[in-house]
């Protein structure tokens, strides 16, 4: 593998061989160069895609648990409804009771679907949350700028295994990052301070 440090490039674009070098770099050094047209930007490289290391998404029940409850109450109540009501000959209470259940669903459904578009992502060098379905707002704060990092957690989310997560960097007074109702946060927090 070529290094920095075994090829020189000289001003006028030739490549001088180092005693360190591979025969068969320098030959590919010395092969004519592609040339951008004057005024183009030239090619640069890109830095390799960093790991992410855990992607986490707010809990439907660590968040609002008297809401997931109700809503799953309508859905299963909503059906053993339904089916006792059709048992007995009472149709119209049934469909009614089916409604319900939809109801319910629906409401689950979509609040899952808006959960999957909120997500922490951390990677070997940043910390990234995104949110959005159709507009998508993301915030990000680099390792190396941590100032602050607050974990909130409940008597209820610490027997449940979520908690509020916010951080902030060293260039802001407010919090940059400021997640409710994650799942695993501690393991967030030792993450961002094992990269930083």
């Amino acid at each position: 593998m070529e290094t920095h440090s075994t090829i020189k490039k000289r001003q006028d674009d030739r490549y001088v061989r180092t005693s360190e070098q591979d025969p068969q770099e320098y030959e590919r050094a010395q092969r004519p160069q592609p040339t951008t047209p004057e005024g183009a930007e030239e090619e640069v490289e890109v830095p390799r895609k960093e790991k992410a290391l855990i992607e986490v998404h707010p809990a439907m029940f660590g968040n609002h648990p008297a809401t997931y409850l109700f809503y799953w109450a309508l859905v299963v109540g909503g059906i053993i409804g339904a089916a006792m009501f059709w048992m007995a000959g009472a149709v119209f209470s049934g469909v009614l009771c089916l409604i319900a259940a939809a109801w319910g669903g629906a409401f689950l459904a979509a609040w899952w679907i808006r959960l999957q578009f909120r997500v922490l992502r951390i990677t070997e060098k940043r910390t990234l949350f995104r949110k959005g379905i159709f507009s998508k707002a993301t915030n990000e704060v680099q390792h190396d700028d941590v100032r602050n990092i607050q974990m909130d957690q409940t008597f209820f989310q610490r027997l449940i295994g979520v908690g509020d997560l916010a951080i902030s960097s060293s260039g802001q007074d407010d919090m940059e990052i400021d997640v409710r109702g994650i799942s695993r946060p501690e393991e967030v927090v030792q993450l961002i301070r094992r990269y930083q």
